[in-house]
């Protein structure tokens, strides 16, 4: 999946941006950030499938055909036209899982019936168009395939999240705002 270079960069106000132009091969060094969770700054009071589409720019058909397991605050969800997205929500993509634990917790799966218990309950109501965060992880094969265009669309990093980035990817960094305890690192990759 190709990140959109026509689209500016998210500008979120009073708070510091830094966007990095790196080489492609880079785009792992995201890797243990996205599976721990990262925060994005987001419209929320939408619906998950909105969030997906036209907020972060991801194909209608790839949401649906590729993206089979979704989490929303840990719980498995089914529903991305009903499913609103609050303020602080946590959002985890991923491809197919192996064996009947992924079979269950994939979205629509025959076995979804399984995990009726601990499936997020749709809500109703919206609040559109108030600016939020929420927290995003990814797995598995959406890793490499949604990194760019997450990262295009921009990351909120606290100071010591920046820090440990500096690590992974010396010299990068060194323009980067230290006066602020918050940055929006929004990453270009060359193609």
């Amino acid at each position: 999946m190709q990140q959109s270079t026509s689209d500016q960069p998210t500008v979120v106000p009073g708070m510091e941006n830094l966007i990095l132009h790196l080489a492609a091969d880079q785009l792992n060094c995201f890797f243990p950030m996205f599976q721990r969770g990262v925060t994005m700054p987001a419209m929320v009071g939408c619906t998950l499938k909105s969030l997906l589409c036209d907020q972060f720019a991801i194909p209608a058909d790839y949401v649906t055909d590729r993206i089979t397991t979704i989490f929303i605050d840990n719980h498995p969800l089914d529903d991305l036209e009903r499913t609103i997205i609050r303020d602080g929500s946590r959002v985890t993509l991923s491809a197919a899982m192996p064996g009947l634990v992924g079979a269950t917790m994939r979205r629509g799966g025959y076995y979804a019936a399984l995990r009726q218990g601990i499936s997020h309950i749709t809500e109703s109501g919206t609040s559109a168009g108030k600016s939020g965060t929420i927290r995003l992880k990814l797995f598995n094969l959406l890793l490499a395939e949604l990194g760019p265009l997450v990262l295009a669309h921009g990351l909120i990093l606290e100071q010591d999240e920046l820090k440990d980035l500096g690590k992974i990817l010396p010299g990068q960094l060194a323009d980067s705002p230290s006066g602020t305890s918050r940055v929006l690192l929004t990453v270009l990759f060359n193609e």
